[in-house]
């Protein structure tokens, strides 16, 4: 009988181990492992990704943009006029991203870029590197007041693999 109620025992112990094992316990919270550009209030492109199952690259700290460099700006401020004008080079665009941007997706970004009216100023404001990712940040200022924000990523090969329009921080 005391065998019986050890084994008993033994067995429920043996079912409620896994059990326990899956049950939610408290932790402390962590602090997000991927910076977030912003999306509010925007027209966004997605940034493509190889596959959903590589591990996301190493933390690095964002860093504040330093001075320009005059090429980059030069690329950035082509990626953003011709979105505006609606009429992108797809050879200058990952696969991924040519998946995203459809014909439809364009053309309503291009009606609300234009729809801003003539830049005023094209400024970087930030650059922020994550592992081996670099996106730049333009703040544009339009001339009937508006302003938005543009963040542009180019792959090794120099083709657009992150573009994102959004409201300024």
């Amino acid at each position: 009988m005391i065998v019986r109620r050890l084994l008993a025992g033994l067995l429920l112990t043996g079912l409620a181990v896994p059990a326990l094992a899956s049950a939610p316990h408290p932790r402390e919270s962590r602090p997000a492992e991927i910076v977030q550009l912003p999306t509010t209030a925007s027209r966004v492109f997605m940034r493509a990704e190889a596959s959903d199952d590589a591990e996301p690259p190493a933390r690095g700290p964002a860093t504040a943009a330093s001075t320009p460099s005059t090429e980059v700006a030069a690329r950035a401020r082509a990626v953003f006029e011709a979105n505006r004008a609606g009429k992108i080079d797809r050879s200058q665009y990952t696969d991924e991203m040519n998946g995203y941007i459809d014909d439809k997706s364009l053309a309503t970004a291009s009606a609300q870029l234009t729809g801003l009216g003539e830049v005023k100023n094209f400024n970087q404001v930030r650059k922020i590197t994550q592992g081996r990712t670099t996106v730049y940040v333009f703040r544009i200022d339009f001339v009937k007041g508006s302003t938005i924000e543009e963040a542009v990523g180019w792959n090794p090969a120099g083709k657009v693999d992150f573009l994102q329009f959004t409201a300024p921080r």
